[in-house]
C-alpha cells in the first residue's frame, strides 16, 4: 500500500510539470490578437498666397484637401488628396478680364485637379496673366497643404 502511494504522488508530481509544459505550449500556438486599426479623415481649406496677374489685379487659389492617416499598432500612414479647388479672388475690374477669366479658370481648375500634387499647369493662351498668377497662388497652396 505504502509503495502504491508513494509512485501515485510521485506520478502526480511528475505530471504537474508537464501538465504546466503543455499547457504553455497550447498557448504559444494561440494567435495573438491584431493591433486595432484607426482611420482619421481630416478634411481642411487651404488658402494660396495672393498672386497678380500683371496689371489686371490679385487671384488667389484655395485648395480642400482631404488627409487620411490610418494607424495600426505603432505604423502610421498619411495620404492626403485634392478633393476641391476655388478661385474666390480673381480679376475682375473689367468686362474683358470677366470674360477672359469665365474662360480660363474652369480650365485651369480642371487641369490643377488632375495634376494633383504638382503644380504643372498648361497655361491658356489669351489669358497668360491670369494663368500664371493662378500657377504661383497653387504653389503656395499645395506648399501648405503639404504642412497639414
Amino acid at each position: 500500500m505504502r509503495r502504491a502511494l508513494t509512485a501515485t504522488v510521485a506520478a502526480a508530481a511528475l505530471a504537474v510539470p508537464a501538465g504546466n509544459a503543455a499547457a504553455a505550449a497550447l498557448a504559444q500556438g494561440k494567435p495573438k490578437a491584431k493591433p486595432k486599426r484607426r482611420v482619421v479623415t481630416v478634411t481642411k481649406r487651404v488658402a494660396g498666397g495672393e498672386a497678380y496677374a500683371g496689371r489686371w489685379g490679385p487671384l488667389q487659389v484655395t485648395l480642400v484637401v482631404k488627409k487620411t492617416t490610418t494607424i495600426v499598432g505603432a505604423h502610421r500612414t498619411v495620404k492626403r488628396a485634392i478633393v476641391g479647388l476655388d478661385v474666390p479672388v480673381y480679376p475682375d475690374h473689367t468686362d474683358r478680364s470677366v470674360f477672359i477669366n469665365q474662360q480660363a479658370l474652369p480650365l485651369l481648375e480642371q487641369e490643377a485637379l488632375r495634376a494633383h500634387y504638382s503644380p504643372n499647369v498648361d497655361l491658356i493662351s489669351g489669358a497668360t496673366d491670369t494663368s500664371m498668377a493662378f500657377v504661383e497662388s497653387l504653389q503656395s497652396a499645395l506648399l501648405k497643404a503639404k504642412s497639414i
